[in-house]
């Protein structure tokens, strides 16, 4: 299962939800780490644990907020 519902990691270490892309991907420590798109994939790469770590903080606070609303 992907983090975060699916939706892109990166976003959510920006406080949104972005539709995550299944062939944007990162496996880090057994966790699949999907986003929007080429740019963004890249960025999230850049500062990897520092996303995560990011991303892993929010989540709890916008899991149950659409995404329409962030």
């Amino acid at each position: 299962m992907p983090q975060y519902g699916g939706f892109c990691a990166y976003g959510v270490s920006v406080g949104k939800k972005f539709d995550g892309d299944p062939q944007l991907w990162k496996v880090e420590d057994g966790k699949l780490y999907l986003n929007l798109n080429e740019e963004i994939y890249q960025a999230f790469l850049a500062d990897l644990d520092g996303n995560i770590e990011k991303a892993d903080d929010t989540w709890p606070e916008i899991v149950h907020t659409a995404a329409g609303d962030l």
